[in-house]
């Protein structure tokens, strides 16, 4: 039913949820010290997403 290739992929979700969480604690930590500018927005939004294409697009070539 599943292919092992596609099971590396499942491997983000993972990654994802422990970086969301430590963004999280960090920021109820130190709530003043997390300053949000428009870079960071874009990073946060866009980052994961490259990530992920990066990763699939260098499976392919390689």
């Amino acid at each position: 039913m599943f292919s092992k290739e596609n099971l590396k992929i499942y491997l983000i979700w993972p990654i994802s949820v422990l970086l969301a969480t430590f963004f999280r604690l960090y920021g109820v930590l130190n709530p003043e010290g997390l300053l949000i500018n428009n870079y960071l927005v874009l990073l946060l939004v866009f980052g994961p997403a490259l990530v992920v294409t990066m990763i699939l697009v260098f499976n392919k070539i390689l």
